[in-house]
C-alpha cells in the first residue's frame, strides 16, 4: 500500500524562453509520507517557493509528475486541481495573511466547504487560540499565525505546506508553533520550508535544496 500524501517524480520547472530561460527546479524527486514532518531548508533564491507553489497546486511542472494521494495532478484540468487544493491542502505562509477586517473566527472559517462553526470553534481550541472574537491586529504575531494554522485545517487537508511559518517570530514564539506543528503531524503530512537551521531539530526528514536540486540530509 503507498503510503505517500505527496510526490514529485522528477519535477523541473523553467521560466522564460530561450536566453532569458531560468530554470528553477531540476528534476525533483520527493515523497512525503502520512503524518510526517518535512522541512526543506535552502537560501535564498533557491527554488523553495517554486517547490511550494508546486506543492500546493498553484504552479503547474514543466516537466514530470506530482502525486497527491495516487494521485497524478499532470491529467488533472484546472477545476480539478483547484478542487484538490480547496479539499486536500492547506496553506500556511510566512506573514499569517489574516483579513484585518475579519475577526479570528471568521478568517478561520473563510475557506470551509461546509459552514460549521462548531468545528472551526473545535479547530482554533486545538491550537489554543481563544480571542476568537479580536481582529488581528489585537493579537500578537504568534497568536496570528496560530489563526494561520487553524485556517490551514479547517477542511481536514491531507497535506499542510507551510512557507516560512516561524520566519517573523522570535525565539519563543518559534518554539510555540513549531511544538503546536508536532502535534498537527499527529494527524496531517506537514511540508515547512524555510531558510532556518534551527527547525531541523523538530523534524522528521530534511532535504536541502540548492540551485534547483534537492537533496536528502538524513535517513
Amino acid at each position: 500500500m503507498n503510503n505517500n500524501i505527496l510526490e514529485f517524480q522528477e519535477v523541473w520547472k523553467t521560466y522564460g524562453t530561450d536566453k532569458n530561460k531560468l530554470t528553477a527546479l531540476k528534476g525533483i524527486n520527493l515523497k512525503l509520507k502520512k503524518n510526517s514532518l518535512n522541512l526543506i531548508l535552502g537560501p535564498s533564491g533557491s527554488g523553495k517557493t517554486t517547490l511550494l507553489n508546486l506543492a500546493s497546486m498553484l504552479d503547474t511542472p514543466t516537466n514530470g509528475k506530482i502525486i497527491i494521494n495516487g494521485q497524478d495532478t499532470s491529467k488533472l484540468s484546472k477545476l480539478e486541481k483547484s478542487k484538490i487544493r480547496r479539499n486536500q491542502i492547506g496553506i500556511v505562509y510566512q506573514r499569517a495573511n489574516l483579513f484585518p477586517y475579519l475577526n479570528i473566527l471568521e478568517n478561520t472559517m473563510l475557506p470551509m466547504i461546509s459552514n460549521d462553526i462548531n468545528n472551526a470553534s473545535k479547530i482554533l481550541n486545538m491550537v489554543g487560540l481563544v480571542e476568537t472574537s479580536k481582529f488581528p491586529d489585537e493579537i500578537s504575531i504568534e497568536k496570528q499565525q496560530k489563526g494561520a494554522l487553524a485556517r490551514a485545517m479547517i477542511n481536514d487537508p491531507s497535506l499542510i505546506v507551510a512557507d516560512e511559518p516561524t520566519g517573523e517570530l522570535d525565539k519563543k514564539s518559534t518554539e510555540a508553533i513549531m511544538d503546536l506543528i508536532i502535534e498537527i503531524k499527529k494527524k496531517y503530512t506537514v511540508l515547512i520550508v524555510s531558510n532556518n537551521v534551527n527547525l531541523k531539530k523538530y523534524c522528521d526528514n530534511l532535504f536541502l535544496l540548492e540551485d534547483g536540486y534537492l537533496q536528502k540530509i538524513n535517513d
